[in-house]
């Protein structure tokens, strides 16, 4: 967890020594790739999964440059490494949309960034959302986030013009058909700035956008030896370039998505398939389909479900809410219920998924029930349940995980409250009363000498439930 300012409650740039520790204090043979940005950047470092190695992004630190890092792997070379780190970067940049440059790799038997002299005035964030993070293979797709990402990064309109240009080259390396394709594309953006820097072309009567980008931006900054030419030292050159740079950035963007298929973060938010997309591999093709269609499953199923941990992105997790047992699978049409419990059936969690819109539902309010057995460990369950309450209202993000191999199944966006309130200070109240029930049920029990009630011990297996009717 972040340190936070003690004053005002918001992040803390932290010290270095706070910060390597754990497997970040593990000697090893590391590579850092140190990041210049003109975006924020962490405050908490982040381990990532990529390619089948660990990456870290280390935060910005007190007089060091924020950072990616890894340690080397046995049957990897350091150049290796770092196209690894900087594959991871590109990819980084493209779901931030923003700009990552390095301004230089360091490294030794601990990850250590470069030192600067600079400890305020950064732009910082509490974590990257990782979500959604796209691992390409293909080369051109490598090269052209990698260009996004230099371009996003460059404070000189020129070069930046330069570097989304050529996503457009690598994307359509024929000339015709990236002068046609930008024609033909350029009523699809839907960048406000960009699309006012269109009306200016237009109102100028610059009736083929493609010829002109072309001639007037990537001939003209890349070459000299022909009008026209761009000359730094002319002003109005530079005021036309960053006027027309929205139009090369979303033309270069739309370019990745479109001809090289890598969706960007809104694109991936506005399809939503990450709700169902576990649970639709743990029913399989044969019963999403008949849920997609509507077609009532008539024939008992057997669906094998892995255990659940319900959790909240940057929240600790909720033990009564850990390896949860599926009991129940009932089908309405496109929408199938799934009823999960605690292995002592004290905890019981529903979801609703929803195959006609690709949404999964779950309601705070009636999908979560705790018994109440007078058990301390039912009064602490009961406390952890209101906390998950509490943080979930509070724009909570619903993660569920496969709890056998810590896999994510599904996700929702932050949950929004509608025309309600929480009342922070009566919540933990209620929290903290729970909890000292927890306490004097404990105690009264190693008073009287009574055992403490323990819950069961976990399965190790799967749990196979019928798909049945309503």
């Amino acid at each position: 967890m972040e340190k936070k300012d003690d004053t005002l409650g918001f992040p803390k740039i932290p010290e270095a020594e706070d910060v390597i520790v754990g497997e970040l204090a593990e000697r090893g043979e590391w590579i850092v790739a140190n990041i210049t940005t003109n975006s924020f950047w962490p405050v908490t470092a982040q381990k990532a999964p990529y390619r089948g190695e660990s990456i870290w992004i280390l935060p910005i630190m007190k007089n060091y440059f924020p950072a990616v890092a890894m340690r080397v792997p046995p049957g990897k070379n350091r150049e290796e490494c770092e196209r690894l780190l900087m594959h991871f970067l590109s990819n980084l940049a493209w779901v931030q949309e923003k700009g990552f440059l390095v301004d230089g790799f360091s490294g030794g038997s601990l990850p250590a960034p470069m030192w600067r002299d600079k400890i305020d005035g950064f732009s910082i964030c509490e974590e990257f959302d990782l979500s959604y993070f796209p691992e390409p293979t293909d080369d051109k797709a490598l090269l052209a986030l990698a260009l996004m990402r230099e371009g996003r990064g460059l404070n000189h309109p020129g070069y930046a013009f330069l570097s989304f240009y050529r996503v457009l080259e690598v994307a359509l390396p024929d000339g015709k058909k990236r002068g046609q394709w930008i024609s033909d594309r350029v009523d699809a953006i839907t960048n406000h700035r960009a699309k006012e820097a269109l009306a200016k072309l237009l109102a100028q009567g610059i009736a083929d956008v493609g010829v002109h980008l072309r001639d007037s931006g990537r001939r003209a900054i890349a070459h000299a030896r022909e009008k026209p030419i761009i000359d730094p030292d002319d002003p109005s050159d530079s005021r036309r370039l960053w006027s027309e740079l929205p139009i090369m950035t979303a033309l270069a963007q739309l370019a990745i998505e479109e001809l090289l298929h890598v969706e960007t973060s809104y694109t991936v938010w506005k399809k939503h398939l990450y709700e169902l997309s576990g649970f639709k591999e743990i029913l399989g093709p044969d019963i999403v389909d008949h849920l997609i269609r509507g077609e009532q499953i008539t024939d008992e199923r057997v669906v094998d479900v892995p255990k659940i941990n319900v959790q909240l992105r940057r929240h600790e997790p909720y033990p009564p809410l850990s390896n949860l047992v599926v009991k129940e699978i009932l089908q309405k049409r496109t929408e199938c219920y799934m009823r999960f419990e605690s292995e002592d059936g004290g905890v019981r969690i529903r979801f609703k998924l929803d195959f006609a819109d690709e949404r999964l539902h779950f309601d705070i309010f009636s999908d979560l029930a705790v018994v109440d057995t007078g058990t301390p460990q039912a009064a602490k369950a009961i406390a952890e349940s209101r906390r998950f309450s509490k943080e979930y209202f509070g724009n909570g993000q619903l993660h569920i995980y496969n709890a056998e191999t810590g896999a994510l199944i599904a996700r929702k966006d932050p949950y929004v409250p509608v025309n309600m309130h929480l009342d922070h200070e009566a919540a933990n109240a209620e929290i903290a009363s729970w909890d000292r029930l927890a306490v004097e049920r404990h105690e009264r029990n190693r008073r009287y000498g009574e055992e403490m009630v323990r819950l069961s011990t976990p399965y190790a297996v799967h749990v196979s439930v019928a798909f049945a009717c309503p």
